[in-house]
């Protein structure tokens, strides 16, 4: 895919935070999280731990110096990794069908993640996550929010008692970094399956109408009787158990492959493994919320219809991504020899990141 000069420079930005001094990791965090990539994740957390043990032990002057000798060292390393990292980087996204966004989308991703700068101002960092949780209804981070600030009010409010306040800062400075991780986290969670239109797992029509339509025209065919669901949505149960009967001869395919390609106990194996299990997770908790949403309907609603159809793009995606999976590893095992398997690792990092994001919005 042709990628302007523009795309690749702002996909490339998040090179620049391994130069900040204490923030060095962030950007392995942030691109991690936003790839699906637990070794990026993990590695940026890695080059944050020094600087975390270092401010936490400043009371020992000694282990405090060795600790912050070891983060600048590893500041080193980040900022050479992230170089590295970033020229693979745009190897990946050039070869991918992944759609880059517009300038202005992109600008108003950033307008608004800009609350995350909030948790970066000590003693307020657990602001930012409280803001988005009321703006986004989800309790879960309001609450979260809140318990990064308490070790704050506590060590205030016990200013005169040394030990408490003492403890109630090193547990503030913790959860200073943490909620740091947290908030660009949520700031770059991937957005729901049905709800990305450019996902390459999802052959889906794209426009909603065409989508429709498309089911609606199926729903002509004859649907035989069927006792469970109401009349109408006798099609889509027939639908839901079809794509039962499909999925696992496809995840047991997929997994035979990957048993080829990286005989166990490979750490390779090992991920890609995880990931089809992840797709299982989420294949059978979507299906079972499916026939839920059937057991219980008593009468017709437009909006569980709404919804049962959003499940069979949710399931098609998954089949079709195993699928997708599968062609790959079936062209990787036969150029074995080259020891290279980028695309079929982003491939996998691709598919990791679409069943995250169902789970995520369950």
């Amino acid at each position: 895919m042709s990628r302007t000069i523009f795309q690749k420079i702002t996909s490339s930005l998040w090179i620049l935070i391994s130069f900040i001094p204490f923030f060095n990791g962030l950007g392995f965090v942030y691109l991690g999280n936003k790839r699906a990539n637990s070794s990026w994740f993990l590695e940026g957390l890695l080059y944050e731990l020094p600087w975390i043990v270092g401010i936490i032990t400043i009371s020992n002057i000694s282990l405090a110096s060795l600790f912050i000798t070891l983060a600048v060292l590893a500041q080193i390393v980040s900022i050479i990794r992230s170089i590295m990292l970033g020229f693979n980087y745009q190897k990946i996204l050039d070869k991918s069908s992944e759609i880059d966004k517009s300038f202005g989308d992109k600008l108003g991703d950033l307008i608004n993640s800009l609350w995350v700068l909030i948790s970066f101002i000590p003693f307020l960092n657990g602001i930012g996550l409280i803001f988005k949780g009321k703006s986004s209804s989800k309790k879960s981070w309001i609450i979260e929010g809140m318990i990064y600030e308490i070790p704050w009010i506590v060590g205030f409010l016990t200013w005169n008692i040394q030990l408490i306040r003492f403890i109630a800062f090193e547990i503030a400075v913790v959860f200073y970094f943490v909620s740091i991780v947290r908030s660009i986290m949520v700031a770059s969670e991937v957005k729901p399956l049905y709800g990305n239109e450019n996902d390459s797992f999802s052959k889906e029509p794209k426009d909603k109408d065409t989508r429709e339509a498309k089911i609606e025209e199926e729903k002509t065919v004859d649907v035989e009787d069927n006792d469970g669901a109401i009349p109408a949505f006798h099609f889509y149960e027939k639908k839901f158990k079809d794509l039962e009967d499909i999925y696992p001869s496809k995840e047991k395919n997929t997994m035979e492959l990957i048993e080829r390609r990286f005989a166990p106990p490979q750490l390779t194996y090992t991920r890609f493994k995880k990931v089809v299990d992840d797709s299982h997770e989420t294949f059978y908790s979507q299906l079972n919320s499916a026939y839920n949403i059937l057991d219980l309907s008593t009468e017709y609603s437009s909006k569980v219809e709404e919804e049962l159809k959003n499940k069979i793009v949710v399931l098609n995606s998954i089949i079709k991504g195993l699928d997708k999976l599968s062609e790959e590893l079936v062209l990787n095992i036969s150029q074995v020899e080259s020891e290279s398997y980028d695309e079929l690792e982003e491939l996998f990092d691709e598919f990791s990141r679409v069943t995250s994001s169902v789970k995520n919005y369950e």
